[in-house]
C-alpha cells in the first residue's frame, strides 16, 4: 500500500508543484496562481508535458523573492543591536 506523502506543519519544501506553490503565495485556487504567473508569480523552473501530464514545479526562493523582495535578497536595514 502507497503511503501518502506529509508536510509537517510550518514547512515547505524547496521545490513546489502547483498546489503547495499556490498555498504557499497565498493563493485561494490554483486557477488564481497560474492565472498571475508570469506577472504577479513568477514562472517555474520547471514545466515538460502538456494536458494531464503537465508538470511544473516552482523554487520556493523564487517566491519568496516575489512576495518580499527586499528579505528575500538581504536588502533592507539592518536590525539595531
Amino acid at each position: 500500500m502507497a503511503k501518502e506523502a506529509f508536510i509537517p506543519t510550518g514547512c515547505w519544501p524547496a521545490v513546489l508543484r502547483d498546489e503547495l506553490a499556490a498555498a504557499y503565495a497565498g493563493e485561494k485556487t490554483v486557477d488564481a496562481f497560474i492565472s498571475r504567473v508570469g506577472t504577479v508569480w513568477p514562472r517555474p523552473f520547471i514545466e515538460t508535458g502538456t494536458g494531464k501530464g503537465k508538470f511544473r514545479a516552482w523554487r520556493k526562493s523564487d517566491l519568496d523573492r516575489a512576495i518580499d523582495p527586499e528579505s528575500a535578497t538581504g536588502g533592507g536595514d539592518p536590525v539595531p543591536l
